[in-house]
């Protein structure tokens, strides 16, 4: 074990970078006390760096700079995706500065738990296959998993999936608390093979879960409240998704409401499914419970776009809301099995 005890001071970037370049591999970084940085922390892959618990290890931003944790894959433009590491009990507290994102990764089977990831301009926690050069790894990034961190007070989203190939997937989103995002509380550029679950959601600008290319993806058991509540002009979603052809993909079991009300002449989509790029899509939606908060506002909303979308669609519980469902292109609707 390494252990670095921070002390609030200009020293503690310094001191946490050397012990963290100099550990062997299967290392677990103990790190105590509130580390004061002034640069960005990269960390390498096959390690574990773990705090006292959220509140007795705090890394603090105290200047510019494009992130607080990356992993060194990232950072060094790698040409593939990094080996494991797991970051656990400890807040990662940004300033509130700039662009800066909390954490990105772009390793595979990463585990991120207990972090509380607050105040970051940017995003809060970014998993990615694209490099900081702009380039996009050429292999999988896989079976990471995300799961009882408290996101706050993000500029951008919450989370975020940054995936122009298809290399972030099969990765588990998991009893997180996300709020008070500038931008959605969950986006990624593929949700393929995902689980999406038992997450809070709540006071989120824009929309609450937006989800591209489904692919055997799970979203279920998620509280999404007051998503876009503030917007008074757009369409907003609780859950987002465009469904690519193949395997399906189910959405069921979750809560979605808007009890803020809303205000001018928003649109609040509670579930809206698109099919994309002229394939046949499939999807599963049971057992959501939605409450609306105006006229203006649709329960659920499917769209074949060029191709088509098989929808099984039921024992959904909607409430005031103007339109409960609506259809564009070649919907088909089955009753399921």
């Amino acid at each position: 074990m390494t252990q670095v005890n921070c002390g609030d001071t200009p020293a503690d970037a310094g001191a946490l970078q050397r012990a963290i370049d100099s550990s062997p591999s299967g290392s677990v970084i103990q790190i105590g006390g509130t580390c004061l940085l002034d640069r960005g922390i990269v960390l390498l892959p096959n390690r574990t760096y773990t705090g006292a618990n959220r509140t007795g290890t705090v890394l603090k931003q105290d200047a510019a700079m494009p992130y607080v944790l990356a992993s060194s894959a990232y950072v060094d433009n790698s040409a593939t995706t990094g080996s494991p590491l797991a970051i656990q009990q400890l807040t990662v507290a940004c300033s509130g500065r700039g662009n800066t994102d909390g954490i990105i990764i772009m390793n595979w089977q990463t585990d991120v738990q207990q972090v509380d990831v607050s105040n970051c301009g940017g995003d809060g926690i970014v998993d990615t296959s694209q490099t900081p050069n702009g380039a996009t790894i050429g292999n999988t990034s896989v079976n990471s998993r995300f799961a009882d961190n408290f996101i706050t007070g993000s500029g951008g989203s919450g989370f975020r999936v940054i995936d122009r190939g298809n290399s972030v997937t099969d990765g588990y989103l998991l009893d997180n608390r996300i709020a008070d995002s500038g931008g959605d509380a969950v986006l990624m550029d593929n949700a393929a093979g995902w689980d999406i679950s038992g997450n809070h959601l709540y006071n989120d600008s824009s929309d609450g879960i937006m989800a591209n290319r489904l692919y055997g993806t799970a979203i279920s058991g998620n509280y999404i409240e007051d998503f876009a509540s503030r917007r008074t002009a757009g369409q907003w979603y609780g859950i987002a998704g465009t469904v690519q052809g193949g395997n399906g993909s189910t959405i069921f079991g979750n809560r979605i409401f808007n009890d803020l009300g809303e205000t001018g002449s928003a649109t609040h989509i509670y579930i809206g499914i698109t099919s994309v790029n002229g394939r046949s899509g499939n999807i599963a939606v049971n057992g959501n419970a939605i409450r609306g908060a105006g006229p203006r506002d649709v329960a659920l909303s499917f769209s074949a776009g060029a191709g088509s979308l098989t929808v099984a669609a039921a024992g959904n519980v909607v409430t005031q809301v103007g339109t409960t469902a609506r259809h564009f292109g070649a919907v088909h609707l089955s009753p399921g099995s």
